[in-house]
């Protein structure tokens, strides 16, 4: 697992014996944040920005050993990072443009926009790579939620879908390919949807009583589960003028 360690540098997380190995430490005036490991085992991307200059974030590369960081992107707000499941390529959300899915080879070279729809929340791509997932709304003056399925090579033939419960996180792929899993949000806690894409009923298949869901991945073996979850305190202060 690839964890973000200062905001400066990524670490390698063991799962089995619980330790860390630092990956890569960029220049000090680099924030690293959004990793995603490629299936091939050569490369991770991440989101990197600078601390200093208010240049945006950008989409970048390096060796699994932390060697060679690359540059991938260039726009002004590029972020949510996910290598393809053939690892040729990078898909991102270009957040300065209404948050519309673009992908850049491994390589660098141009961006290309996949679609014109607007991502909410996060996005997966199908492990065969032909599908991107995610809910987006039908117009930018509509409220209503759905789930887009956008063809990676004939986006025109996107289907939109009825989202089962209301998601409270990203869409990501079961390992099948035959469903997606979302958050959803019942009172104080956040559950996993999985909601077929035959169309037939979905179900809860996680029952947190408390936390939120801000992220969750499978393993690229689909044996494991991974999320991130937690909650955010808040307090009401009072603020009066004194009396003089």
């Amino acid at each position: 697992m690839i964890l973000p360690h200062d905001f400066y540098s990524l670490d390698l997380f063991n799962l089995d014996s619980r330790r860390r190995t630092p990956l890569t430490a960029l220049e000090r005036n680099v924030l690293v944040f959004e990793p995603s490991a490629c299936p091939n085992g050569r490369y991770v991307v991440f989101v990197g920005a600078s601390s200093t200059v208010s240049t945006g974030t950008a989409i970048w590369r390096m060796d699994t050993d932390g060697s060679n960081p690359r540059q991938l992107s260039d726009g002004r707000l590029d972020q949510r990072c996910l290598c393809s499941p053939d690892s040729h390529s990078v898909y991102y959300l270009d957040l300065a443009n209404g948050g519309k899915l673009s992908k850049v080879a491994i390589e660098g070279g141009k961006s290309q926009r996949i679609t014109e729809l607007s991502v909410s929340n996060g996005f997966d791509i199908s492990p065969d790579g032909k599908l991107a997932a995610f809910a987006t709304t039908t117009s930018p003056n509509s409220s209503q939620m759905m789930l887009a399925l956008v063809p990676i090579d004939s986006p025109q033939n996107t289907k939109l879908a009825p989202l089962q419960r209301v998601p409270d996180g990203p869409t990501r792929f079961t390992h099948d390919g035959k469903a997606v899993l979302y958050p959803f949000r019942d009172k104080d806690a956040a559950n996993l949807w999985l909601q077929p894409l035959d169309g037939s009923p979905g179900k809860q298949v996680t029952n947190f009583k408390s936390e939120l869901i801000g992220d969750f991945r499978w393993s690229f073996d689909g044996s494991k589960l991974a999320l991130l979850r937690g909650h955010t305190d808040s307090n009401v202060v009072v603020i009066r003028e004194s009396e003089k």
